[in-house]
This record gives structure tokens, C-alpha cells and sequence, in this order.
């Protein structure tokens, strides 16, 4: 592994192959559609392995709905964004098997020409309530822009549309989905006999082994039930937990008051979260106590900066960093930022080694200038 082309995202197929045995088993437990939610994972050169236990694809517009129609056929695609254009939506459409609409003057304005063309077409509402700690990232937070603010819902709209989405979880378990479930049904039970579905949007951490399957399932095919509708769910880190690695090369180690590894990878370019979220990953053979660096990009901007790690070894140039868990959300928010190289896509199994599916050369960034 020190050939490693870095910086690069590596996916585990053994890790992957494991979570979609669990997603296959909640599936003939729960009875739900799972949608790949691929705005946090967008490759679809990782597609197939999913292919055939995934229901299909969320995506949040036309160059999503695009790509899943192209990579997952006939398979369902639903298309959710804030606001539609009125020179796409015939091709958001054409690509779609359902629409959610974000507003009254969204659905009144498309709400036909989905119907016309053979669309289911649905709500997202906003329940202005979540169990989600960091507010950057809770869609209810105050002043939303996501979804109709529950008290805004007119007694008509039920009689107009063939399903709602709503989605307050971010990587929860169990306790935090029944909370949602108790939620719709306190607040929408007496229209949701009306609905053909409700999407509950993702957040669910499915593929982790400390994730309650058995009682999920329960609790959606007991809501099945109730009111004879199909359930949906959208996860994305709940099928990829786990899967994905970060590798990246030290190139020096510089001081200035504490110890600073520049690394040939970038968390401004690469995973931006880590800087606008405080996001952090844990990294392979990090301890609690020994030596401590300043994990830096190669970027001129400031924070450009993974954080603080400490290891039970010196580190020295040329070693190579394994950030874990880095498959979702990540290399979808590429950018090149000072012309940083984005990072090259490799699989990893056991029987197959390491193998380069996908790198980028000074082209593309000409290209996306």
C-alpha cells in the first residue's frame, strides 16, 4: 500500500458487500423502497453492487435524476429540490417516477405537467422539530428553507398530491426513527390513508452493525399496516458506513508552536466539512496519547485543516494517513480550489487488492474552470 496513488478515496467492496447484506435483510424484514440518496455519494462507477438490492436513486435535480435514470434503468427515481427551473422541469420529468415539490407555488406551478407525464407527485414538509444536534445541517431549523412549515399546510393540498417527504434525521438510530414515525402519525394520521407513500427521508445508519434492523422493520411495517402505504427511505452514510478510506501522503513537518504535518491532500478541496462543519474522522492507528500533529492541506487558505491527531509514533514525510469512513459525502464536494488535484477513486477487496477505478489529470480542471 505505500504505492498508493495518493491522495486517494478507497472503497472496501468486502465492507460494502457486507452493508448491502444488511440493507437486504431490513428490506424483506420492513417491506420499505430504499432510495441511494446519491447527493452524498455520486459514483456511478460504485453503482452495481447496489443495483440489485436498492430500489433505486433520490436525487435532487435534473443532473441527478439524469444520472439515475442512466446507471439504474428502470428503477425508481424521485427528484426533491428546493425550487425547480421552468426551462428543466420537463426533463426532471421525463427522468423522474415521482416529484416532491418544496412549496404551494412550486406545485402549483409543475404540479400538472408532472401528472401529465405519468409523475406521482408529492410534498416535503418542514414539522419544524428534530432531534439533530448540529444546526447546520438539521433541515428544521429555524428559517428553513426546506419544506412547507407544517402550520402552513391547507386541508386541500391532501386531496392533491400522492405523497409527503419529510426528513429530520442525520446518522440516528433507532429512538430518533421512532420519534419520526410517532411524529406522522400524531400530525398527518388522518390524511395519510388518502397518500399512496411517505418518504422519510434518510439519516438512518442502517449499515452499522449497532443499528437496531429488527426494530426498525417493526416500526415501519407496523405503520405499513396502519395505513396500507409504501414507505420510503433515502440513506446515503446508512448503505456506505464504513466502506470508504482517505489516504494521503505527509509531505513535510514544519513547526510553529506545535507540531504540522502538510499532507498532499487538501480538507478544503477534498472534505470541506471538516472545515465549515467541524466534521472529524477518526484515522487508522490514532491514540490518545503520544504524538500530536496538525494534520494541514496544501492550500494557501488558513484552516485548511483536518484537525488535531495524535499517533503512538513520530510521524515522518513519506508516510501515508488513513482517514475511516470517508465514503459518503466527500469526494461529491470536490473542488480545485488553488488547482489541488482532485483525488483518485480505488476499490479494495481482499481477493482483488487494490485497483484504480477512476483518476483525474490536469484536463479536467481546465475543463471545470
Amino acid at each position: 500500500m505505500q504505492n498508493i496513488p495518493t491522495p486517494c478515496h478507497i472503497i472496501s467492496l468486502d465492507f460494502l458487500k457486507q452493508n448491502i447484506e444488511r440493507i437486504k435483510e431490513f428490506k424483506q424484514l420492513s417491506d420499505c423502497k430504499i432510495l441511494l440518496a446519491i447527493k452524498g455519494f455520486s459514483a456511478p462507477y460504485l453503482f452495481e453492487p447496489m443495483k440489485e438490492v436498492l430500489d433505486g436513486i433520490s436525487a435532487s435535480g435534473l443532473y441527478e435524476a439524469q444520472l439515475g435514470r442512466q446507471c439504474f434503468r428502470e428503477r425508481y427515481i424521485q427528484t426533491y429540490s428546493p425550487a425547480f427551473r421552468t426551462d428543466q422541469i420537463k426533463d426532471v420529468v421525463a427522468n423522474s417516477n415521482s416529484i416532491v415539490f418544496n412549496s404551494y407555488n412550486q406545485l402549483k406551478a409543475y404540479g400538472r405537467i408532472a401528472k401529465e407525464n405519468g409523475c406521482d407527485i408529492g410534498i416535503r414538509i418542514n414539522p419544524l422539530v428534530s432531534e439533530i444536534e448540529k444546526d447546520d445541517v438539521n433541515p428544521c431549523r429555524e428559517h428553513s428553507h426546506l419544506g412547507i412549515p407544517i402550520h402552513q399546510l391547507t386541508e386541500d393540498v391532501w386531496d392533491n398530491i400522492d405523497g409527503i417527504h419529510i426528513h429530520c434525521m442525520c446518522e440516528q438510530y433507532v429512538d430518533a426513527f421512532e420519534n419520526l414515525i410517532n411524529l406522522v402519525i400524531q400530525k398527518f394520521g388522518r390524511h395519510l390513508s388518502k397518500l399512496k407513500w411517505v418518504n422519510l427521508g434518510g439519516g438512518q445508519l442502517i449499515g452499522k452493525k449497532n443499528y437496531d434492523i429488527e426494530r426498525a422493520a417493526s416500526l415501519i411495517r407496523e405503520f405499513k399496516n396502519m395505513f396500507d402505504i409504501d414507505v420510503i427511505i433515502e440513506p446515503c452514510e446508512g448503505i456506505l458506513s464504513d466502506c470508504g478510506f482517505f489516504a494521503t501522503k505527509v509531505l513535510d513537518i514544519i513547526n510553529n508552536g506545535i507540531d504540522i504535518a502538510v499532507l498532499d491532500a487538501s480538507p478544503i478541496c477534498h472534505m470541506p466539512d471538516a472545515v465549515f462543519r467541524g466534521w472529524r474522522r477518526d484515522v487508522i492507528d490514532e491514540s490518545e496519547v503520544g504524538y500530536t500533529y496538525r494534520l494541514s492541506g496544501q492550500t494557501c487558505f488558513a484552516n485548511d485543516s483536518f484537525g488535531n491527531y495524535t499517533f503512538n509514533h513520530p510521524l515522518d514525510i513519506g508516510d501515508i494517513i488513513y482517514f475511516k469512513d470517508t465514503a459518503s459525502y466527500t469526494w461529491v464536494k470536490n473542488n480545485a480550489f488553488n488547482g489541488i488535484p482532485f483525488p483518485t477513486i480505488c476499490t479494495y477487496s481482499i481477493e482483488q487488492g487494490l485497483r484504480i477505478v477512476k483518476s483525474y489529470d490536469y484536463d479536467v480542471f481546465y475543463r471545470i474552470l
